[in-house]
C-alpha cells in the first residue's frame, strides 16, 4: 500500500490570513493529524471548534495554525501551566560558606534529576514496549524523534502504559504500520514499523497489552520505532522508561 503524503500534497496555504490547512482524507483521525504536525490535539480541536475529536469528514479543512485573536481554552491554559511546572523552579542558594556552595549544586541537581526521572516513570507506570536493544537514541533535532529498539521479527509489541488506541494505520509517511495510544490529556505513545497490528481505534488497552509485532524499519532493520509525546511534542522515552 502506498503511503499517503502528510505535508506536501495535503497542506494548502490560504492567501488570506496565511492559515495552514490540511484536507482530511480517508483514514485520518484528529490525533493522527496532530501527531504528524507535532501539535497538541486539544489545541488543534480548539482552533477548529471541534467538540468531538473522534469525528472527521473526508474533505474537511483542518486549520493547523492558531487563529488570529485566539484565546486559549481551559485545557490549553492547563497545558501551559503544566509545562511551566514541569520545568521546575529556579535553584535557590542557601546561606552557606562559599567553599560548600561550589560542590553542592551539582549534587542537588543530580539528586533532583533522579527524583524527576522517577516521577516521570511512576506517572503512568511506563514499561518497555518490547524486549530488545536500543540501537538509536533520542534526538529532538532529528526525525523520527524517538528511539529504535531492535529485536527479532514478530517479537510482540506491548503498550507501554494503559490508554486508548487513537490511530491504527499506515497513512503517516515514514512510520509504516503505526499504532498511537492516548494515555491522558498530556501523553501519547507511538509504535511504528509493525509487521502486524492487533488492536483497533477506540480500543482500551492495559499496560503490556500486545498491540502488534515488530517489522522492518525504513533501513531494513528489524526494530520498533517508539515515541512518547507530551502535549504533542516528542520527549526522550528513556527518561520515562524504567532502567533495565
Amino acid at each position: 500500500m502506498v503511503e499517503r503524503e502528510t505535508v506536501d500534497r495535503r497542506i494548502e496555504t490560504e492567501k488570506i490570513g496565511g492559515s495552514v490547512i490540511r484536507i482530511v482524507q480517508s483514514g485520518d483521525t484528529l490525533h493522527a493529524i496532530a501527531f504528524a504536525s507535532g501539535l497538541d490535539v486539544n489545541e488543534l480541536a480548539a482552533w477548529n471548534n471541534l467538540s468531538d475529536t473522534s469525528k472527521l469528514n473526508i474533505g474537511q479543512r483542518i486549520r493547523l495554525t492558531k487563529p488570529l485573536n485566539y484565546k486559549p481554552t481551559s485545557v490549553a491554559r492547563r497545558s501551559t501551566q503544566t509545562r511551566t511546572e514541569t520545568a521546575g523552579a529556579k535553584r535557590q542558594t542557601s546561606n552557606v560558606p562559599e567553599q560548600t556552595q561550589t560542590a553542592q549544586p551539582a549534587r542537588r541537581s543530580s539528586s533532583r534529576s533522579a527524583r524527576e526521572n522517577q516521577r516521570l516513570q511512576n506517572e503512568l507506570g511506563w514499561r518497555w514496549p518490547v524486549r530488545g536493544r536500543v540501537i538509536n537514541g533520542f534526538s529532538s533535532r532529528q526525525s523520527p524523534q524517538g528511539i529504535d529498539i531492535a529485536a527479532a521479527k514478530n517479537t510482540p509489541v506491548l503498550a507501554a502504559a494503559p490508554g486508548e488506541v487513537v490511530y491504527v494505520g499506515n497513512g503517516l509517511k515514514g512510520y509504516g504500520n503505526l499504532v498511537i495510544i492516548k494515555h491522558n490529556d498530556q501523553y501519547l505513545s507511538a509504535y511504528a514499523h509493525n509487521h502486524s497490528t492487533y488492536v483497533s481505534e477506540g480500543q482500551k488497552v492495559f499496560s503490556q497489552t500486545s498491540i502488534g509485532s515488530i517489522g522492518n524499519n525504513k533501513q531494513g532493520v528489524t526494530a520498533l520505532q517508539f515515541q512518547i509525546r507530551r502535549h504533542g511534542q516528542p520527549v526522550n522515552p528513556l527518561l520515562y522508561l524504567p532502567n533495565r
